[in-house]
């Protein structure tokens, strides 16, 4: 059994290390290998986590057991800040995909850009989710995995947001059944409605946080 006290939580401010690019590089692609980041390069994965740690509209968190890396998470203030937040990387991240032929998460960009992706929500809905502070990304290592830490992690970045900048709802759109099961079961999120996307629709959950 893991000790929640070997368990480091912590906000990265400053540059990682070539090891730590390359180990969230491979959490990245096998954790979310759907995402639009699993299908880029590690060279432009590299250069949007330096922009996502020096950002003060993004909040770039890792967590380590007994001193090894075994997950991340991206969040930011609201959806706005993770097309803006990145505008010097929109052309590099377009010619790797063309180059690649990554029709799927090409159409998944347009749905997102276009604003097609919430046409299931109430303007309401989509006015709240668009306003909120939103969990983008979180990926653990598969050894690591339903041994509690992932509770301990996210537990701990609830408290260290709030505590910072008192945010009132955190909004999150787990990738497949095991995160929905987690978000649904272990945090209480609840259920707001689905984000389109190609080939299969994004659940979206949120969580009251004050």
């Amino acid at each position: 059994m893991l000790m929640s006290n070997n368990i480091t939580t912590k906000e990265v401010k400053a540059p990682l290390n070539y090891e730590d690019y390359k180990i969230i590089s491979k959490l990245i692609k096998e954790g979310q290998p759907g995402s639009v980041l699993a299908n880029l390069s590690q060279d432009i994965i590299k250069k949007y986590i330096e922009i996502s740690i020096k950002s003060k509209n993004l909040f770039f968190y890792t967590c380590e057991y007994e001193d090894k890396l075994i997950a991340y998470a991206l969040w930011a203030r609201n959806t706005s800040f993770l097309t803006s937040e990145f505008k010097s990387l929109k052309y590099s991240i377009l010619i790797h995909l063309l180059i690649g032929l990554k029709i799927k998460t090409i159409i998944n960009i347009l749905l997102s850009v276009l604003k097609i992706e919430f046409l299931f929500l109430s303007r309401d809905k989509r006015n709240f989710v668009n306003k909120n502070l939103i969990l983008s990304l979180i990926a653990f290592d598969k050894e690591y995995q339903s041994k509690g830490i992932g509770k301990v992690f996210c537990s701990t970045m609830y408290s260290d947001l709030n505590k910072k900048y008192k945010f009132d709802y955190m909004i999150v759109e787990p990738y497949d059944d095991r995160a929905i099961y987690f978000f649904k079961n272990k945090f209480n999120c609840i259920f707001l409605g689905k984000k389109i996307r190609f080939f299969k629709n994004l659940e979206i959950y949120y969580k009251k946080l004050n």
